[in-house]
């Protein structure tokens, strides 16, 4: 019999809570708040999110203990940066910290942490610090780690090709992250230039609300025809009418037709 670590064993529990035996996830953004001070609903609509059964969420930490309860049955994400916000002029360079360690997030619960990191932005080296000090930290736990890998950053210092957002993912592996989450250069099999070239499991987030959650869902499907695990979509969720109907039609386009089965099992 082989015996994995005790550290190694939390970390493969904490991954397939979140990814499942098919190695594929759909996570759920709920994180912006933190720097737009405004963006997921509360009350309702979080619990209808939740009734979704979505595989994970990406959470504030207000929002990990006040949904506990409605959340415990999804992978917790828990967002540890941050230090700016939208209310004022946009910054030209990284100002983002590390706001919360790893003891403090496996302390509240958290299956995984996310950071954001820009390769190709001037002050790169800020924030590919601050992801590789946090993988290190987290290695000690068996906390795995979701680095949010923008080339060039929000401002686009270099283009979303594919290339380069391709390059970005393999950076975020290379430096020790556990799942890479980035954007998805054009059409969905472009996605599969991204993934080809990156060691750890690779979601696409969402970005822009979309007009029509028929599109969203068909990115999706196209993102893991494409290779992908899954997708990491925020305000396309939370900003639909109908969020729990959202969250199982995606589950169903990432998981196949055994996840819409079960999710009508539930009801």
């Amino acid at each position: 019999m082989q015996y994995t670590s005790a550290v190694g064993a939390g970390k493969l529990r904490r991954m397939r809570r979140m990814f499942g035996d098919d190695g594929r996830s759909v996570f759920v953004a709920i994180d912006h708040a933190a720097y737009m001070g405004e963006g997921p609903p509360l009350g309702e609509p979080m619990r209808e999110i939740a009734a979704g059964r979505p595989d994970g969420v990406l959470a504030t930490w207000h929002l990990a203990r006040a949904y506990a309860g409605e959340f415990a049955s999804s992978g917790l994400v828990l967002r540890v940066d941050g230090g700016s916000s939208e209310l004022g002029d946009l910054p030209a360079n990284d100002l983002n910290q590390i706001m919360y360690n790893a003891e403090q997030a496996a302390r509240l619960g958290a299956d995984c942490v996310v950071v954001l990191a820009f390769p190709g932005a001037p002050d790169e080296d800020k924030s590919l610090g601050r992801l590789a000090r946090l993988v290190a930290e987290c290695e000690l736990l068996g906390l795995p780690v979701m680095a949010e890998m923008i080339p060039g950053g929000w401002a686009r210092a270099v283009p979303w090709t594919a290339e380069n957002v391709a390059r970005a993912a393999r950076i975020g592996a290379e430096l020790g992250a556990d799942i890479i989450k980035t954007v998805c250069p054009g059409p969905p099999e472009e996605f599969a230039k991204v993934v080809e070239t990156c060691p750890v499991p690779v979601v696409a987030l969402g970005g822009p609300k979309m007009d029509n959650e028929d599109q969203l869902v068909a990115v999706a499907r196209g993102v893991v025809e494409a290779g992908g695990a899954g997708v990491a979509f925020g305000r396309n969720v939370w900003g639909s009418e109908k969020p729990r109907q959202l969250v199982e039609r995606l589950r169903e386009a990432v998981h196949g037709a055994a996840s819409g089965a079960a999710s009508g099992a539930t009801r």
